[in-house]
């Protein structure tokens, strides 16, 4: 019940923070005002976001972004590294890419201020440290012994650039293509590097 709340909670929070960023302004939406619209204190605000500006593009907090870390920090059957890798990217980034409701909303607003997705990047980057132990656990799982050499930072770093890239993209093309094209995007992404680079 009370995580039911607090999701709910969350949730009400974002959609002020949109419906705010949208009508008046990024710079006019305040915590002050994203909160009353929520119905919630400043002080509650803070609870959930550490900023407006994530709220807007809903940034998970740490304790949240950890439990997806670790739901998603074993490989799938029959997946390789890179898809591996880029699945658990995928599953941190999540809410910028999902919820359709407010999906269109958010890139709208990220179009005109395009520095939002760097708090998505900071998020990650407050995180590296649990992204390379799960990225480490999915090179362990790895079938073939010869990749579990792999520097796992390295293999982070290449399949991230591989999903903002592809992120940037679908951005650019309106987020008309369906989300669920991000991860072979990103994919391929990475391997056509990887293929020209040996």
């Amino acid at each position: 019940m009370r995580d039911r709340k607090r999701l709910e909670t969350r949730a009400r929070l974002e959609r002020a923070a949109v419906s705010l960023a949208l009508r008046d302004g990024l710079a006019l939406a305040t915590v002050d005002a994203i909160s009353e619209a929520a119905g919630v204190s400043p002080r509650t605000f803070f609870n959930y976001f550490d900023s407006k500006e994530d709220a807007v593009i809903g940034v998970r907090d740490t304790a949240v972004m950890a439990e997806t870390i670790a739901a998603h920090g074993r490989p799938s059957v029959g997946d390789d590294l890179v898809k591996s890798v880029v699945r658990l990217l995928l599953a941190v980034m999540g809410p910028m890419v999902s919820a359709p409701d407010l999906r269109e909303q958010r890139l709208s607003i990220i179009q005109h201020h395009p520095e939002l997705l760097s708090r998505q990047v900071t998020q990650m980057t407050r995180m590296a440290d649990q992204l390379v132990a799960a990225v480490r656990d999915i090179l362990e799982s790895d079938p073939d012994p010869s990749r579990r050499g792999t520097d796992p930072e390295m293999l982070l770093a290449l399949c991230g650039s591989g999903v903002r890239i592809a992120i940037k993209e679908w951005i650019a093309a309106g987020s008309t293509p369906s989300p669920e094209l991000l991860e072979p995007r990103a994919i391929s992404l990475v391997r056509e590097v990887t293929k020209n680079i040996q």
